[in-house]
């Protein structure tokens, strides 16, 4: 009898670890394989005015969005971490700013200041 119930204990015991093991696993791959979208929206920053056809760059990579007529731009898929925005607009002075991304991923309202030559 004593014997049974020590290795049903110990099934038990083992049965417990395996899952334990197999949940940390799982979750693990789950924060590997996360994603996020990094949006926004830009505009002049006199009249709020959208400026569309701009490209927007992040720094270090090869990824580069345009902004639509709304003035909006979005990159996808990118993994959580420190990125570099870029915009370098004719008749703007160039924008840059390092970002923070998580995996709920981020949007930004970038207002662009006329260069000296105007707009």
């Amino acid at each position: 009898m004593y014997l049974i119930k020590k290795k049903a204990l110990y099934s038990a015991l083992v049965l417990i670890l395996g899952m334990t093991l197999i949940s940390n696993v799982s979750f693990a791959q789950q924060k590997d394989d996360s994603t996020a979208t990094l949006s926004g929206k830009v505009v002049k920053a006199s009249s709020n005015e959208v400026v569309s056809g701009v490209d927007v760059q992040l720094k270090g990579l090869d990824k580069k969005a345009t902004t639509n007529q709304q003035g909006m731009f979005s990159f996808e898929d990118l993994k959580p971490g420190t990125y570099t925005v870029v915009i370098e607009a004719d008749g703007y002075k160039a924008w840059k700013k390092e970002i923070k991304l998580s995996s709920e991923g981020k949007t930004l309202d970038i207002k662009l200041k006329p260069s000296s030559m105007g707009e």
